[in-house]
């Protein structure tokens, strides 16, 4: 017998509902035939079968939610000793490793692109480095593919012939679709052997500060109470889990309970169908309940989403319901011209601008996420306070210093240097300190991380922080070039602005905002002075960290700053 498990379904989200079974046990299954219907957030997708043969087992049925790597179909006849295949990625990418025998008859083979590390959907190709019939080795970098802020080669799993690349750069691929696709084996060589099945990645609660599963506190690991599957059908159907008792082994709560819990009304809050609101943007997520393929064709048809009748599923706006909206309305409008323009009035031809949507990708797009992230789970609360640098001697390595005082005031006050899980309510106090510098570029925010920033010293800063910067504008920083941050360092005054409200980036609990000196008079017991003032704005997780706290952090970083070295 042969598992599969369910893959990603393109959304990077941990688990799916089963809508409707297509196949039953025992029938007799193609390659690519669908077999189940899978609910994502907001979409129906069918997915295919890997293998053509017999069905032995489906797991699960209509309604119950799926962990993404979970067993979904096992194949065979009965008898038959089950065959663990790999799960999550392994089986997630839809293309394995090509077979020898496959590339000695003539056949080709298509290597598709996997997920690369960050459970995002897609990711952009940003240079070709070989071209089509071009012989590679495995593990040749094929081509260089931007992810959310770091650009990752991806190598070949054959030695073989390259027949096509799919994308040019500056396209957007998705996890699953067509990378590379070979024609041969280069001398005969063995393909690479197929990876050993990977771990399912731990998955991220609906808390973006939050991992779901084991949880390292302090130098222990504490496991979660309830599985992910039970926590995301309570979630789904609102269902508060501390009102349920469960029946499972261990008075463990089950996707029964929760089920029982909420056709009795045990719900954490009214579940409400809002009505768009007038003037709202169709193109929002929150605005219609339509999936972003079907909220494409109403762009380009010129379609208010609210003008149309949703015949899907739980409501939702299909294709049709876009198409036929299309044909009743006709085209779109033209945009009502002003009774009179500047230009006619001057008697100059007006002129017309065109003015195209554009596709936000890459490290704008990851930002974009994380701001969302943070926004919809951090309570931020934000200090202001200033600091005399009057004492600094001319020449001072200002960025460096700042990092030493954030430094010094981690030591001082822990709680400020740590990562929270808002699922489980549990923290992380880092013994280290490893500084995330927020970096402004063309292409969007980066976050680089200064690693135990704690055992260098200003010199080693600044060169770290300078080597970084090169490998933004060299389009080569790598992702571990960017994980792991315990703290934030934002540094907007740099270009301009006094105080601000900088975004807590979880799981971390802190982030600290430098503004543009300025020179104030200040009253002395000397009398009155001329003294140099930065400002400085701290903005801290609520949830974690206390207001007594969260001063004595920003007093023991000032009082470093006013230090005359």
């Amino acid at each position: 017998m042969k598992q599969f498990n369910l893959p990603d379904l393109g959304e990077g989200l941990p688990d799916a509902e089963s809508v409707r079974w297509l196949v039953k046990e025992g029938d007799v299954v193609a390659v690519d035939q669908p077999m189940v219907e899978m609910e994502t957030a907001k979409a129906v997708v069918e997915v295919p079968s890997p293998n053509a043969g017999r069905i032995a087992k489906l797991h699960g049925q209509a309604g119950d939610v799926i962990d993404v790597g979970a067993v979904l179909v096992t194949f065979g006849e009965a008898g038959e000793v089950a065959e663990e295949s790999a799960p999550t990625k392994a089986e997630e990418k839809p293309a394995a490793a090509p077979t020898a025998s496959s590339h000695e008859n003539g056949a080709s083979e298509i290597f598709k692109l996997p997920d690369l590390g960050e459970g995002l959907p897609d990711a952009e190709v940003v240079r070709w480095l070989v071209s089509e019939g071009d012989t590679v080795a495995v593990d040749q970098p094929m081509v260089e593919m931007e992810t959310a802020k770091a650009v990752v080669e991806v190598p070949s799993p054959v030695a073989g012939v390259v027949t096509k690349l799919y994308g040019q750069a500056g396209d957007v691929i998705e996890v699953g679709a067509p990378l590379v696709e070979f024609g041969g084996t280069a001398g005969g060589s063995a393909p690479a052997k197929e990876a050993p099945a990977e771990k399912p990645a731990e998955t991220k609660s609906a808390d973006s500060g939050t991992v779901v599963g084991a949880v390292e506190v302090g130098n222990t690991v504490v496991a979660e109470t309830s599985s992910a599957v039970v926590k995301a059908l309570a979630r789904k159907l609102k269902v508060d889990l501390a009102q349920v008792k469960g029946t499972g082994d261990k008075g463990q709560i089950t996707q029964k309970d929760v089920k029982e819990a909420a056709k009795n009304g045990v719900t954490s809050a009214a579940k409400v169908e809002a009505a768009p609101i007038s003037g709202t943007d169709t193109s929002s997520p929150l605005a219609y309940k339509a999936s972003p393929a079907v909220r494409a064709l109403a762009r380009k048809l010129g379609v208010d989403l609210g003008s149309c009748a949703a015949s899907g599923r739980k409501g939702s706006i299909t294709r049709d319901d876009v198409e036929a909206a299309s044909k009743s309305t006709g085209s779109r409008p033209a945009p009502a011209a002003p009774t009179m323009s500047a230009a006619q009035a001057s008697g100059l031809p007006p002129v017309h601008l065109e003015i195209k949507p554009e596709t936000v990708r890459g490290v704008r797009r990851a930002m974009a996420m994380g701001m969302a992230h943070s926004h919809a789970t951090v309570v931020p609360t934000t200090l202001v306070e200033d600091a005399d640098i009057s004492a600094w001697p001319k020449g001072t390595d200002s960025l460096a210093r700042y990092v030493r005082a954030l430094v010094t005031a981690a030591k001082q006050v822990p709680a400020m240097n740590a990562w929270f899980d808002g699922q489980n309510f549990e923290r992380i106090i880092h013994p280290n300190v490893n500084v995330g510098i927020a970096v402004d570029s063309g292409d969007g925010l980066y976050v680089p991380v200064v690693h135990n920033a704690d055992r260098m010293d200003m010199a080693g800063v600044r060169s770290v922080v300078q080597e970084l910067r090169q490998k933004i504008e060299t389009k080569s920083l790598k992702q571990e070039d960017q994980q792991n941050a315990t703290i934030t360092l934002s540094n907007f005054g740099s270009i301009a602005g006094r105080y601000g409200t900088p975004v807590v980036s979880p799981p971390q609990v802190a982030i600290l905002g430098t503004g543009r000196f300025r020179n104030e008079l200040k009253l002395t017991d000397k009398g009155i002075s001329n003294a140099k003032m930065l400002p400085l704005s701290l903005t801290f997780d609520h949830r974690a960290c206390t207001g007594g706290e969260a001063a004595r952090f920003l007093a023991a970083v000032i009082e470093d700053l006013q230090l005359a070295r």
